[in-house]
């Protein structure tokens, strides 16, 4: 492990001080503060198509992806996204609404709708990848509850038909394909102590999917 640290430490270190560019106008490595790979006007619509798996525990045990402890319930959905402002430093402030079906072995069949603001930097650039992080925060409305937001609103005495949304994501991009994303989000449901329906944690899923930038 330590090698492996150490081998990461120096291409980091090398890429932070080496003259070479990425696109002869950019260092190799750094924080983008616009579009780094806009070839003119940047994009501010977005379309993002997702697929996921719903995880038994809490928003900090599911974003640990590789130690979840995955249900055999899932979700597919897509989400409209639009920025209109540049509010400085790389960050750009947007909304973004969406609509999912959520389904599985324990759960009956419902439908979700989301709505929220997104605040997202436009990222770290290592070379042609741009590596960039966002969060939406929102509201959402689900026509059936999954047998999870069942059992927490029996705990809770609560209602997880209506609950607070957040969406923590982190986005890959490649220079040679400017406007196609993969894009990890971690898809939350929570009442925010009790704000929404009474409630704590409503659900939690790790989706994966393609975003599309125009």
């Amino acid at each position: 492990m330590g090698g492996v640290q150490a081998v990461l430490a120096a291409l980091i270190l090398t890429g932070s001080v080496t003259s070479a560019l990425a696109d002869n106008n950019s260092p190799f490595i750094y924080f983008a503060t616009e579009d780094p790979f806009a070839a003119g006007q940047p994009t501010k619509n977005d379309i993002y198509v997702f697929g996921g798996v719903f995880a038994t525990g809490s928003f900090r045990d599911t974003i640990n992806v590789f130690g979840a402890d995955y249900t055999n319930n899932y979700m597919i959905g897509a989400a409209y996204g639009r920025d209109f402002a540049d509010v400085g430093a790389g960050f750009v402030l947007g909304c973004v609404t969406g609509a999912a079906i959520r389904f599985g072995e324990d759960d009956d069949t419902s439908g979700e709708l989301w709505a929220g603001m997104r605040l997202r930097h436009q990222g770290l650039v290592i070379g042609d990848l741009a590596i960039a992080p966002a969060l939406t925060a929102g509201l959402s409305a689900v026509t059936g509850v999954t047998e999870i937001e069942r059992a927490r609103e029996i705990y809770y005495d609560g209602d997880a038909s209506f609950l607070g949304f957040i969406g923590a994501e982190l986005s890959f991009r490649l220079r040679q394909a400017p406007n196609f994303e993969l894009v990890y989000q971690l898809h939350h449901r929570s009442g925010a102590g009790g704000t929404f329906g009474n409630m704590g944690e409503g659900s939690n899923a790790n989706t994966v999917g393609v975003r599309y930038r125009f």
